[in-house]
C-alpha cells in the first residue's frame, strides 16, 4: 500500500492466503452451482379453503397446479380439531362443561352422565360422535399410537364417547379481557378454553390421500407432533402409515417447537430418516433470518450429515400482498418467492394461495398461472428449475486452510497499522509473528469461534484498508493538484481509486465468504455475527486514518502517523453551533443507516424505494444496493475531486459516505445463504451504476463551483 519494501512480508502473506482462499471459494461455488432445483409443495388445508370459495373442486385445482411443475401436496395427520373443522360430526367437550350439567352436553351423555362425572376432571376432553366411521378412525388412531393412560373408550354403541385424559399442561386459555361500565378492568377466573389434546395425530385420511394421488400429485406427509405424547408407539405407527399408504415424504417438516420424538425417541426418527434418505426441513423464520427454533433440529441435521433443505413458507402477510405496490396481480408475491429461491438458498416452497384480505382467497386461476410462468422464467435465468430438490453437498473448510486464510487477516491488520502509525517496525514485526502463532493455536482450541472472529476481522480490516487507500490518494492530489490538471483526468483518477478501494474491500468480502463456507452457514443454521459492529468500527477507524494522513489543522505529514497532538486538538476544539447542527444530522443519518442494517429492524423502506428495488430486481440478475450506487461509491469519487480543490472539510465528509460503501461490500458477502456469484454480481452492478452517477455528481460539482466563482468575480467587480 505505501512503500512496498516496508510492507513486503505482510503483502506476501496476504497473497498466500488469497491463493488458498481461492480454492475454498471455488469449492463453495461448485456446491452452490449443483443445487439448482426447487420443490413446490401445496398446503392441503389452505388449498381446500380456497377451492370452497371458488367454482371448482379441490381435485381440479390440484390437477391444474401440477402443470406448473408442482409434485407434492402437504398433508397433516388428522386430529380431533381437523375432523371438527371438516364437519365430520365430531365434538370435543371440555371436562368442566360436563361437570356444569350443561343441557346441550347432557344430550351427548345420555345414560352415562353420572358414570362419566365420576371419571372426568376439568382438564379432560370428552370426544363425542354419532358416526361409526369417525369413531373407528379415532379409536384406531389412539390405540395404535398412544398408551392406555391417555384415553378411555366410554361408549362404542350408537352414541360414541371417548375420554382424553388431560392435565394443566394440556390446557389452553383464551386471552380475554373484561371491563365494567366505567371501562375499568375486572379480573375474573376463567375455565379452560380448549386442550392441546385435540391436536394429537390420529393418522392420515385415506380419502384425502386418494384425492391427491388421483389429481396426479404425491402426498407430502407431515406428522402431527404433540411432544408429551410422542412416544415410540406413536412414531412406529406413523412410519407404518408411510409404508402402508406409500407416502414417504422427501423431507420432514416438523410441527410445533420440537422435532419428532424429542427428546427420548429422536433416535428412532434419525434412524428412519437415514434409511429412507429423508431430508430435514429447515423452515425459514418469518423475518427471513435463520430457521424456526425447534428443539433437536440442529442436532438431527448434523446427525444426518446435513441432509437438509431450506424451506420458505408463504406466511399470511405474504399471501395478502396481492395487488400490493400498485401491481395488477401477484407480482409482489412472485418477487418474494424469487428472492427466497435465488438469494437465500431456499429449495422448497411451501405454497399457500393468494388472499385479497385476511379471509377471501384469490380464486381466479389465471392469476396463479401468470405468477408461476413469470416465476419459472425468472429463476431459469439463474439456472434454477422446478422439480425434485436435493440437499447441499456437505462442506467443511479444513483447519489447515482456515489457518492460512486467518494469517491473511492478521497480515492485513498489521498493514492497516502502517496507515495509522509510521515507524514502530519492530513492534509490528513482533505483532505479526504473535498473530501467525496464535491463529493455529486458537483454531485448534476453539475452531467454530475462531471462524467467526476471523470473518469479523476481515469485515473490519479490509474496508478500513480500502478507505486508507482513499486517504493516501486524496493526500497525493491535495498536495500536488497538478497531477490532475483537468476535469477529465480527475474523473479518471476517481474511477481508478474507486475500483482499487472496492477491490480491496472485495478481497475482504471473499475472506468472509471463504472462512464461513461450511454447510451450516449455507443452510443458515449459523450466521455471520457482528454486522452492526462491522459497520460502525470502520467509521471510527476512518476518522483515525484521516487524522493520520491530514492531521487536525496541522502541517503536511510525510508519513501517515496518528499523534496524540492530533487527538487533543480534535477533542479540545471550540465547537461552533453549525458544527453541532451538522453533527446532529450525521447522528440521525448514522442511526438510520445502522438501524436498517439486518432483518429485525423497525425502520422499513418506503413504498417508493421498494418499487424502485423491484424494477432493478426484474431487469438485472442481482439487485445492486441503493446506498452503494446512489451515495457511497459516488462519494468516494467526489473525495478525489475535493482533494484536487484542496478542501479538507469536503474530503472528510465525502470519506464518511465512502466508508459506508466499502463496509457494504463486505456486508453483502456476509449474507452467507446468498450464492457467491449473486453477491459478486450485486457488487459489480453497484460499481457500474455508481461510477456513472459519480461522473454526473462530479460534473455537477464542477458546474456549481465555476458558477460560484463567476458570481464572486462579478461581485468583486461591482465593489470595485
Amino acid at each position: 500500500m505505501i512503500k512496498k519494501i516496508k510492507d513486503k512480508k505482510e503483502i506476501l502473506i496476504i497473497l498466500l492466503s488469497i491463493i488458498v482462499l481461492a480454492t475454498t471459494i471455488f469449492q463453495r461455488y461448485g456446491i452452490e452451482n449443483q443445487n439448482k432445483v426447487v420443490d413446490i409443495v401445496l398446503d392441503y388445508d389452505e388449498m381446500n379453503e380456497m377451492a370452497m370459495q371458488s367454482d371448482h373442486e379441490l381435485s381440479w385445482w390440484f390437477s391444474n397446479f401440477s402443470k406448473f411443475g408442482v409434485q407434492y401436496v402437504g398433508l397433516l395427520e388428522e386430529t380431533i380439531e381437523s375432523m371438527i373443522y371438516d364437519n365430520k360430526d365430531v365434538h370435543a367437550i371440555m371436562g368442566w362443561e360436563v361437570l356444569q350439567n350443561n343441557m346441550e352436553v347432557k344430550n351427548y351423555l345420555g345414560d352415562l352422565e353420572e358414570t362419566i362425572k365420576d371419571k372426568i376432571t376439568k382438564y379432560d376432553v370428552l370426544v363425542a360422535t354419532e358416526s361409526e366411521d369417525s369413531f373407528k378412525f379415532i379409536q384406531n388412531g389412539l390405540e395404535s399410537r398412544y398408551s392406555k393412560d391417555l384415553f378411555q373408550i366410554l361408549s362404542d354403541d350408537g352414541k360414541y364417547l371417548i375420554l382424553l385424559k388431560g392435565d394443566i399442561y394440556d390446557t389452553v386459555y383464551h386471552p380475554k379481557t373484561f371491563s365494567d361500565v366505567n371501562d375499568k378492568g375486572v379480573g375474573l377466573k376463567q375455565n379452560p378454553y380448549t386442550s392441546k389434546l385435540i391436536k394429537i395425530g390420529l393418522g392420515f385420511d385415506p380419502e384425502k390421500i386418494n384425492l391427491i394421488k388421483d389429481s396426479g400429485l404425491e402426498v407430502f406427509a407431515r406428522p402431527s407432533n404433540y411432544s408429551p405424547w410422542t412416544m415410540d408407539q406413536y412414531i412406529i405407527a406413523l412410519f407404518q402409515d408411510f409404508e402402508t399408504y406409500k407416502i414417504i415424504p422427501p423431507a420432514f417438516i416438523f410441527t410445533g417447537n420440537v422435532i419428532l420424538g424429542y427428546p427420548n425417541y429422536s433416535d428412532l426418527t434419525t434412524k428412519y430418516m437415514q434409511e429412507q434418505n429423508i431430508m430435514v426441513g429447515l423452515v425459514e423464520s418469518s423475518v427471513q433470518r435463520g430457521h424456526l427454533e425447534q428443539e433437536g433440529i440442529d442436532e438431527l441435521t448434523r446427525a444426518l450429515d446435513y441432509n437438509a433443505v431450506r424451506i420458505f413458507s408463504i406466511w399470511p402477510y405474504i399471501q395478502e400482498k396481492f395487488k400490493a405496490y400498485d401491481y395488477e396481480g401477484a407480482e409482489e408475491i412472485e418477487n418474494t418467492l424469487y428472492r427466497a429461491v435465488t438469494e437465500r438458498n431456499v429449495r422448497l416452497v411451501y405454497f399457500k394461495p393468494f388472499k385479497e384480505n385476511k379471509i377471501s382467497y384469490v380464486t381466479n386461476f389465471d392469476e396463479y398461472e401468470k405468477m408461476f410462468e413469470r416465476f419459472e422464467g425468472r429463476i431459469s435465468e439463474h439456472g434454477i428449475t422446478i422439480g425434485r430438490s436435493e440437499p447441499f453437498a456437505p462442506n467443511r473448510v479444513r483447519l489447515a486452510k482456515q489457518t492460512v486464510i486467518g494469517w491473511g487477516v492478521v497480515a492485513a491488520a498489521i498493514l492497516l497499522l502502517s496507515h495509522l502509525f509510521s515507524g514502530h517496525k519492530k513492534l509490528k514485526d513482533i505483532l505479526l509473528v504473535l498473530g501467525l502463532l496464535l491463529v493455529p493455536a486458537a483454531y485448534f482450541v476453539k475452531p467454530q469461534l475462531m471462524e467467526k472472529i476471523m470473518a469479523l476481522g476481515a469485515s473490519i480490516v479490509f474496508p478500513s484498508l480500502a478507505i486508507a487507500w482513499l486517504c493516501k490518494e486524496c493526500k497525493k492530489y491535495f498536495y500536488d493538484p497538478q497531477k490532475s490538471d483537468s476535469l477529465f483526468s480527475t474523473i479518471g483518477i476517481a474511477i481508478k481509486t474507486l475500483l482499487t478501494a472496492s477491490g480491496i474491500s472485495l478481497i475482504g468480502a471473499f475472506f468472509i465468504a471463504g472462512i464461513l463456507s461450511n454447510t451450516e452457514f449455507l443452510l443458515e443454521m449459523d450466521i455471520f455475527r457482528g454486522v452492526k459492529f462491522s459497520q460502525m468500527l470502520p467509521i471510527a477507524l476512518y476518522v483515525a486514518i484521516y487524522l493520520a494522513y491530514f492531521g487536525y489543522k496541522g502541517k503536511e505529514k510525510k508519513e501517515p502517523n496518528l499523534t496524540l497532538e492530533d487527538m487533543k486538538k480534535l477533542l479540545f476544539e471550540d465547537i461552533k453551533v453549525i458544527y453541532v447542527l451538522l453533527g446532529a444530522v450525521v447522528l440521525v443519518a448514522g442511526y438510520i443507516y445502522i438501524a436498517r442494517t439486518g432483518h429485525e429492524t423497525n425502520i422499513q423502506p418506503s413504498t417508493l424505494e421498494i418499487m424502485a428495488r423491484n424494477i432493478l430486481e426484474e431487469k438485472l440478475i442481482a439487485r445492486p444496493r441503493n446506498k452503494e450506487f446512489l451515495i457511497a461509491f459516488p462519494a468516494l469519487m467526489a473525495a478525489i475531486y475535493f482533494a484536487t480543490k484542496r478542501s479538507t472539510l469536503f474530503i472528510f465528509g465525502a470519506g464518511l459516505g465512502a466508508i459506508i460503501g466499502q463496509t457494504s461490500i463486505a456486508n453483502t458477502f456476509s449474507h452467507l445463504r446468498t450464492p457467491i456469484y449473486l453477491s459478486f454480481m450485486r457488487t459489480v452492478y453497484s460499481l457500474g451504476i455508481g461510477i456513472i452517477l459519480g461522473i454526473v455528481y462530479i460534473v455537477i460539482l464542477e458546474m456549481i463551483l465555476k458558477g460560484m466563482q463567476s458570481l464572486f468575480r462579478e461581485a468583486k467587480k461591482g465593489r470595485n
